[in-house]
């Protein structure tokens, strides 16, 4: 889940909006990996301050973001519906879901040309994330991140994830 910072009670955060550029054809073909996913899409004022949750099946996105912005949080949440599904949420933590989710979240926006500013690394430090976590989930952060990436790159010939590709990921 990601959060504006602007709307929390206490310290400051850092500033998270930092994703800029074009997404061109990208925003759709997401959409596209996401409907055959069967991951249904919201836009709701409802989960203000985040800026998209995962709900198993099911996103939510807060409206008025740039489409740079949106298509990194849709990102971000997508990646929580293909990894944190019911078996392996209990087997993480949240440090550990969120690093997930952002990490792929930054490969994918930094791969379709956007630019980041410190966005992602500022939403990391977050978690108090060291390089040895980022090491134990480097291996899922890669292969969730070619799934999307192959699905940016042809939606027209990206088919549903079996079953077997979605096990070998989480």
């Amino acid at each position: 889940m990601r959060r504006r910072s602007s709307q929390t009670d206490g310290i400051d955060l850092p500033e998270l909006h930092g994703i800029s550029g074009d997404v061109g054809e990208n925003r759709d073909r997401l959409f596209d990996f996401l409907k055959k996913q069967r991951i249904a899409l919201t836009y709701t004022e409802k989960i203000a301050p985040a800026l998209g949750m995962s709900y198993g099946g099911r996103i939510a996105i807060l409206p008025g973001q740039s489409k740079a912005e949106e298509f990194s949080t849709l990102v971000h949440e997508s990646a929580h519906e293909m990894l944190h599904k019911a078996e392996r949420r209990t087997a993480t933590t949240k440090v550990v879901r969120e690093t997930e989710a952002e990490a792929i979240a930054f490969v994918i926006v930094r791969a379709v040309g956007l630019e980041t500013g410190t966005a992602s690394a500022d939403y990391i430090q977050l978690y108090h994330v060291n390089a040895s976590l980022l090491a134990e989930i480097l291996e899922v952060i890669q292969q969730a991140s070619a799934v999307i990436l192959a699905a940016l790159e042809s939606s027209a010939t990206a088919e549903t994830m079996p079953d077997a590709e979605l096990a070998r990921v989480a």
